[in-house]
């Protein structure tokens, strides 16, 4: 039948039949191997660029992670030669009484800061009336220790009412201490 068919073709035509056959395999090539393997390709550096950028971000976070592990031992270290009874209000008396600042304290609270399962920050608000400059940068030099995880948060300084040559400081100290494991953490 098809013999038949093209037989009765003319030589023209045959060649036309042969062209749209050659054209339309072609375009099936092109539509189901071609493309796809492109677009493939195409997708795969795609996926190579977003895993790159993954990678990069885990290796970054890698270091933040081993740079949180390292201070965390040192945290831990310096709580193992801290005394079970370091209280940050019986600490901060004994720099204020160093610094001779002890009666012009006039206010001293202590709040909890942030809790984790190991550690917990004891805040400590503290405001000192009618001190000098010197007096002040006394006290604060003595108070804040990295070796004792003591630092100062906040500090707001002014003049003293009535008394230009005198300050008022109103001040918040950060202590980092051990959770007692009885308590546990949040």
């Amino acid at each position: 039948m098809i013999k038949a068919f093209w037989d009765k073709l003319e030589k023209k035509q045959r060649y036309m039949v042969v062209a749209t056959a050659a054209f339309v395999f072609f375009a099936l090539v092109l539509e189901l191997v071609i493309f796809p393997f492109g677009e493939a390709v195409a997708k795969a550096k795609r996926q190579v660029a977003a895993n790159q950028i993954k990678l990069e971000e885990m290796i970054q976070l890698d270091g933040e992670f081993a740079r949180h592990r390292y201070r965390m031992a040192q945290i831990k270290q310096v709580m193992s030669t801290r005394t079970s009874e370091f209280s940050l209000f019986s600490y901060l008396e004994k720099k204020a009484i160093q610094a001779r600042v002890k009666g012009n304290i006039k206010q001293m609270n202590a709040s909890r800061g942030i809790r984790s399962s190991f550690f917990e920050e004891t805040l400590v608000d503290l405001r000192l009336e009618k001190i000098t400059v010197k007096q002040l940068a006394e006290f604060l030099s003595s108070v804040e220790s990295p070796a004792e995880l003591v630092r100062i948060k906040r500090i707001a300084v002014s003049k003293a009412k009535g008394s230009p040559e005198y300050l008022s400081v109103q001040m918040q100290i950060v202590c980092v201490t051990a959770v007692n494991p009885h308590q546990g953490g949040s």
